[in-house]
């Protein structure tokens, strides 16, 4: 008798060691898509939790504040344009106040001829970064106008910076999207 090993063994072996290897794979593949998932469901509390992400009632404030920013912005009665500005600005940090005054008085010329009146709705909000002190809230919102010359539906995507001054969020400064 020879000591060769039988050719049906052979594969049988290589069967064996691929079938280990996909299973291993799988098994990798698995532990990595939990993880993710956890990542994405955590609140920032977990044992794997980032330092960068606050608690939950940080990131509701947050959005909270950020939503009720773009619909101050968005409701806009030309007839109360200092009413308006008011409300706009109790939100605002010094800073932001101080760069939107001028755009605020252009605004108001050309929204007082057009006869403008607003009104806002957000769609959707995201916290795209948040620490202690800082975030940026992603807010989709949509806008019906009326003027003296017609009504125009706006659709708005706005990046907004807040920062906490004296323990209350105010927005630092917002950009347009797309």
């Amino acid at each position: 008798m020879s000591d060769a090993p039988h050719p049906g063994s052979r594969r049988r072996t290589v069967r064996t060691v691929l079938l280990l290897a996909l299973v291993l794979w799988l098994l990798a593949a698995f532990v990595a898509a939990g993880y993710v998932g956890y990542r994405l469901a955590s609140t920032g509390t977990g044992p794997f939790s980032d330092p960068g992400l606050s608690d939950a009632a940080a990131r509701s404030e947050v959005t909270s504040v950020a939503e009720q920013f773009t619909l101050r912005m968005d409701n806009v009665d030309a007839s109360d344009f200092d009413g308006y500005v008011e409300g706009v600005n109790e939100m605002l940090t010094t800073k932001a106040k101080a760069e939107n005054k001028e755009s605020l008085e252009v605004m108001k010329q050309t929204y007082e001829a057009a006869e403008v009146k607003g009104q806002g709705e957000v769609l959707v909000t995201g916290i795209s970064e948040i620490s202690d002190d800082e975030a940026t809230v992603m807010v989709a919102h949509d806008a019906e106008v009326t003027t003296a010359r017609g009504d125009i539906e706006h659709h708005y995507r706005w990046s907004v910076d807040l920062v906490r001054v004296d323990g209350e969020w105010l927005v630092d400064g917002f950009t347009p999207v797309s």
